[in-house]
């Protein structure tokens, strides 16, 4: 089955208009497909360095390129978010900067959270977003030789018997 997404914004609920464009979406429905789920993304470096420290709008856009890098191993894009979480160490200096994440969300906009938080994992974030997707298929397979090495490590897998009066009885 296709994936079918619906995004709503129904009447009597305020709109956070960005620069001429919905910042979100109150309700978003999906029928069918694969659910994606990222982990909270921030503005770090593949080496671990921290991307823009002290450059909140570098950081948005740091971070949503890594969602980017993130959607795109599951075989997503943008387009197929439909949920975003936000943490922030600062609610003002974020809403200062809220246009830079527009060009990725750009289509239909995800429902939306935003928290300011006290502090994220190092000193210099300021901005940690994990989002969920939906695809039309299930993400690509992984490579044979970690599945089976994550097999080895399993416990075969048990089966259920039935005591011998439980067992239907064959007709000849």
């Amino acid at each position: 089955m296709a994936v079918m997404r619906k995004f709503y914004n129904p009447e009597g609920l305020g709109k956070r208009i960005i620069d001429g464009k919905l910042l979100y979406s109150h309700v978003v429905t999906v029928r069918g497909g694969t659910r994606v789920i990222l982990a909270g993304q921030v503005p770090r470096a593949e080496d671990g360095s921290v991307i823009a420290p002290g450059d909140m709008r570098g950081q948005i856009v740091a971070t949503c390129e890594n969602i980017k890098k993130g959607l795109a191993a599951a075989g997503a894009t943008f387009k197929d978010v439909v949920r975003s979480t936000t943490y922030v160490t600062d609610m003002q200096e974020y809403f200062r900067h809220v246009s830079a994440r527009i060009p990725y969300f750009a289509a239909d906009p995800p429902t939306s959270t935003t928290v300011q938080v006290s502090a994220l994992a190092h000193p210099d974030f300021k901005v940690e977003i994990e989002v969920e997707a939906v695809i039309d298929e299930a993400p690509p397979a992984r490579p044979a030789a970690r599945a089976s090495a994550r097999r080895a490590h399993r416990a075969p897998p048990r089966r259920a018997s039935r005591p011998p009066a439980a067992r239907p009885r064959r007709r000849r």
